[in-house]
């Protein structure tokens, strides 16, 4: 591969309002394919890093391979590999030692069977051995599912599955654990079957989850995986009354259901409020605690108005206690302003849209909820031949951050003006470290002052990406800082798809321009 740079640059950057930053670059590298996106970010126990693209290309823009480079601490490259693939996806990835991992799922057309398998390499060699650990054929669907749920998936069976979940691969914190789950539409019942393994491959056990619910009235929400004995935490949101509706009779036609599963068998439990509309949930653990967050809302107007929690026993699945704390007027006040935004807020009774970022149980037992202000436009219009066309829009509006202490309580809530659209250099990686919390943006020169002394971020065009970073400290107090300007780079940093290690307090991002591409890492010390 041809280097433009030969030198690897590390920066020190020291920002007055948090730690210190270290800025590592890789040597500037040239793909085959442009548009590779970064899957996965691994760092070795003496240092090294390994990093996975996955790149498309072709008709659907569809998956060819992964780049898989392995550089040392200083992000110099040892050793590469263009790792192609049909049929074949890397579902998760790990380190054990020096060796690196890949969980793969592949359809096996000839076979007509579709199975897990885990290739394996020395990361000096990257000369990978693979190892199948499952697979479903036509004849062993019934063994598996108990009953034959689905046709199978070369005939059409692809569409039986739900969303994502086809075969989803999660690991424990610790990685000494990982569960493949599989969820499919069985019309009269919402049915899961979950696999866990061991981080020697070994198969711990196996459960089949069947929910006395059709499948379209139950919303898969989250999923974790202990650490200590491979125990799964399954959470979802069933409607009630035979109807998907949030409320009925002017009541709450839903709730929450936890399921705890483990080889001895499944517990379960569900909650509610009769009192508030909550969007969803998002499922936490640590080795003591199990917490469900989310946003709610009053159940008339179903906008947000605040953020929950229900924290309960790991153990027993009892509801220790649940909170539900509004927004706060300072969050308020950074979105609409705190004079003439009062009509606005009180007009718009809430806000539509939040999409979850980042949900994180800290060492200290804060919470840490970071989202954004998402949402899709749709516009049709005639182009000048008279011809009917439909424009959709992303927009990435604002950021917002929220922590609450160990007992659900509010610490502090704030709201970061900017408005971007399109999918190139919008939206934001974010890292949670002790007691502050880190948002990477892309956004132009012009941080545009608005009204209550508040600012916001502009959108920018790649070519002219500065990368900036956000800090908020433990009193909720913001700044913000420019890491690289657009003039100093050769690639635009996507923070949209960045990779965090929270162990590590690094962020991993990709630049890329055209065939062009760079790793940069970002260590806060």
């Amino acid at each position: 591969m041809k280097k433009l740079l030969t030198i690897c640059l590390l920066i020190s950057v020291s920002l007055s309002f948090a730690q210190d930053f270290s800025i590592t670059k890789s040597d500037i590298f040239k793909d085959k394919k442009k548009n590779s996106f970064l899957t996965f970010s691994l760092e070795a126990e003496d240092g090294g890093i390994v990093t996975i693209r996955s790149y498309r290309a072709g008709l659907g823009f569809r998956l060819k391979g992964y780049y898989i480079q392995y550089f040392d601490s200083n992000l110099k490259l040892i050793k590469e590999l263009d790792y192609e693939v049909k049929n074949k996806v890397i579902k998760n990835a790990f380190l054990k030692g020096n060796t690196l991992h890949l969980i793969e799922q592949e359809a096996l057309k000839k076979e007509d069977k579709i199975g897990f398998s885990v290739a394996s390499s020395e990361l000096s060699s990257l000369n990978f051995t693979s190892k199948s650990i499952l697979n479903f054929s036509e004849d062993n669907v019934k063994k598996y599912f108990g009953i034959a749920i689905f046709p199978f998936f070369f005939n059409g069976g692809l569409n039986q599955a739900d969303g994502n979940h086809l075969g989803e691969v999660i690991f424990s914190a610790n990685e000494k654990f990982f569960a493949i789950n599989f969820d499919f539409k069985n019309k009269d019942q919402e049915t899961h079957k979950v696999f866990v393994f061991n981080d020697n491959f070994e198969k711990v056990y196996e459960k089949l989850i069947v929910k006395d619910i059709k499948d379209k009235l139950f919303e898969y929400n989250s999923f974790e995986v202990d650490g200590k004995d491979g125990t799964i935490y399954f959470l979802g949101k069933a409607y009630e009354n035979g109807k998907k509706t949030s409320k009925k009779g002017g009541k709450i036609n839903y709730h929450f259901e936890l399921s705890k599963i483990n080889s001895e068998g499944e517990q379960i439990t569900s909650f509610k409020s009769e009192e508030h509309y909550i969007e969803s949930l998002h499922l936490l653990k640590n080795e003591e605690r199990l917490v469900c967050v989310g946003f709610f809302g009053n159940k008339q107007e179903y906008k947000l108005n605040g953020v929950c929690v229900y924290d309960l026993n790991p153990e027993t699945l009892e509801t220790n206690f649940s909170k539900f704390n509004e927004f706060s007027d300072e969050f308020l006040n950074d979105k609409y302003g705190n004079r003439e935004g009062k009509k606005k807020r009180k007009k718009e009774k809430g806000i539509n849209n939040i999409d979850f970022k980042g949900v994180y149980l800290m060492a200290n037992n804060d919470i840490v909820v970071n989202a954004e202000e998402f949402f899709i436009t749709t516009t049709s219009y005639m182009d000048s031949n008279g011809n009917w066309k439909t424009r959709t829009v992303y927009h990435f509006n604002d950021i917002m951050a929220m922590r609450l202490d160990g007992e659900g309580n509010l610490k502090w809530a704030r709201n970061i003006n900017k408005a971007q659209v399109g999918t190139v250099n919008s939206s934001y990686t974010s890292l949670p470290v002790e007691e502050s919390t880190y948002f990477f943006i892309n956004c132009s020169d012009n941080v545009k002052k608005i009204s209550a002394d508040r600012i916001a971020f502009k959108q920018t065009s790649s070519k002219k990406s500065n990368l900036y970073v956000i800090s908020i400290d433990k009193d909720g107090n913001f700044d913000y800082k420019k890491l690289i300007d657009d003039k100093e780079s050769k690639v635009y940093y996507k923070v949209n798809g960045g990779v965090t290690n929270i162990n590590n307090q690094s962020v991993f991002l990709l630049g890329e321009r055209k065939r062009n591409g760079r790793i940069l890492k970002l260590q806060i010390n």
